[in-house]
C-alpha cells in the first residue's frame, strides 16, 4: 500500500526562488526578485545564498543534524542587518539648455514586508524538485530566527522636481532588512527526504533616495 505524504503549502509565501541545490537560478544577483542590491551592513564576510560556493553550500547541508522524524533545521546566517536597494521608480534626463520641471504621482502601491527564497532537491528517488516552501519547514526556521508578520499597507507619491540642464535624475527605493539563511531536512524514521537551502529577507523599513547625475557626452 503506498503512503502518500502531503505537503501543505504556506499560503503567505510572497516570493521564491527554485533551482537545484547546486546551481541557483535567480532573477536578481541577490536572489530576491524584489531586490536590486543587499549589502551586509557589520559583516563584510557575509554572504547572500546565490553568492555561495558549492562547497560552502555542502557544508552548510552537513551541518543540518539528523532527527527522527520532521524538519532539522541550520541557522547560517541569524537576522543580520542590510540595507537593499529595490527599484528605480522613475529615471528622467534634461538634455535641453534649460530647467525643466517634473511632477510624479502614483496611485496606492500595495506593499509587502518579507520575501522568501529556497533552493532544494529531493535527497532519495522521489521524482520532481521542491518548488514552495512548506508550513512544517517554515515554521521549524520561524522558530529559530522568529516570528515576522506579513503586512500590507497602501501609500501615495506625489511631488515635483525640477531638473536642470544637462542633468540626470532618479528616484530610488531603498530601506533596511534583516537577513538570514541557512539549510533544512526533512526526516521520516531517519531518513532524510527532503533538503534544502533558504534564505530569508524580513523588511524593517523603506525610504526614498534622489539622485542627481551629470550627463556626459
Amino acid at each position: 500500500m503506498k503512503k502518500i505524504f502531503k505537503i501543505f503549502i504556506s499560503t503567505f509565501i510572497i516570493t521564491m526562488t527554485f533551482c537545484s541545490i547546486f546551481s541557483v537560478e535567480a532573477s536578481s544577483k541577490t536572489g530576491h526578485k524584489e531586490f536590486s542590491n543587499i549589502t551586509f551592513l557589520y559583516d563584510e564576510s557575509a554572504k547572500l545564498l546565490i553568492k555561495m560556493s558549492k562547497n560552502e553550500k555542502r557544508q552548510m547541508l552537513k551541518n543540518v543534524k539528523r532527527k527522527a522524524f520532521g524538519w532539522s533545521n541550520y541557522t547560517n546566517l541569524y537576522n543580520r542587518q542590510v540595507i537593499y536597494e529595490a527599484n528605480t521608480i522613475f529615471s528622467r534626463s534634461n538634455n535641453t539648455r534649460q530647467s525643466i520641471e517634473f511632477k510624479y504621482s502614483t496611485t496606492e502601491t500595495e506593499k509587502k514586508q518579507t520575501t522568501k527564497t529556497v533552493t532544494g532537491t529531493l535527497a532519495t528517488k522521489l521524482s520532481g524538485k521542491t518548488t514552495k516552501i512548506s508550513w512544517g519547514m517554515d515554521q521549524s526556521i520561524r522558530a529559530e530566527i522568529g516570528i515576522k508578520n506579513d503586512i500590507s499597507y497602501q501609500e501615495e507619491i506625489d511631488f515635483k522636481i525640477k531638473i536642470d540642464p544637462k542633468r540626470k535624475v532618479s528616484l530610488v527605493v531603498k530601506g533596511y532588512a534583516t537577513l538570514s539563511n541557512g539549510a533544512a531536512k526533512y526526516y521520516l524514521c531517519g531518513i532524510c527526504l527532503n533538503q534544502n537551502l533558504w534564505e530569508y529577507v524580513d523588511v524593517i523599513n523603506e525610504f526614498y533616495e534622489l539622485y542627481e547625475e551629470i550627463i556626459e557626452y
